[in-house]
């Protein structure tokens, strides 16, 4: 990364620290976009350029999540088995310290969806989205797999969202467990549709 996109990507983490302050403090619905400029100490068209909706600030973190997700699945070794891919992705993105994390800021996305209908469906909305690039890149590595690889990539992401809600719900670190052994079950549940694409990768003649 050259100087300058350091220092956008400066920029951008601290308005989105600004913008996560004041929701914290204040709700995410009574703060607007010039309160947040003014506290991160840019002009309103420079947060524009950066956040174009109150929303984006909120899920500032959205494509580092879609393409670390992506990636984790397109570019699993031959012969492992996408659910596998997925959950180490999800382990270390959505469960153990992000989570100590997300349910610590008051701010953050995983609270503030919680308690805004209007976060939650921008959320579910987000997760329609990558669910549909998920399923184009399981059906590319598994042709045969037809329609399964969009229900694996539908359901995928809606374990995703169950934990997101559950972890917005939580009052303590105490929890986690209960929240990741959760998530880990249902995954579990969706090894049957993976399964098929294993077996293409495998070079499985059946």
């Amino acid at each position: 990364m050259g100087i300058r996109e350091q220092k956008k990507a400066q920029a951008r983490a601290a308005i989105a620290a600004a913008a996560s302050e004041l929701f914290g403090r204040n709700g995410y619905a009574a703060v607007s976009m010039s309160q947040i400029a003014r506290a991160a100490g840019v002009s309103d068209q420079t947060l524009y350029n950066y956040f174009p909706t109150k929303e984006s600030l909120v899920f500032d973190q959205a494509p580092v999540f879609e393409a670390t997700l992506l990636g984790a699945v397109a570019e699993r070794p031959p012969g492992r088995d996408p659910l596998d891919a997925f959950r180490g992705w999800f382990d270390d993105f959505v469960l153990g310290p992000a989570a100590e994390r997300g349910i610590a800021t008051p701010g953050g996305m995983i609270r503030l969806v919680a308690g805004s209908d209007t976060l939650h469906r921008a959320l579910l909305a987000l997760a329609h989205r990558i669910a549909g690039r998920l399923a184009s890149e399981l059906a590319a590595a598994d042709p045969a797999a037809g329609p399964r690889a969009a229900v694996l990539a539908d359901a995928l992401l809606a374990v995703v969202v169950r934990t997101i809600e559950r972890l917005g719900a939580v009052t303590g670190p105490d929890e986690l467990p209960d929240v990741a052994a959760r998530a880990h079950a249902a995954l579990d549940t969706l090894r049957p549709l993976s399964a098929v694409d294993t077996a293409a990768v495998a070079g499985d003649p059946a």
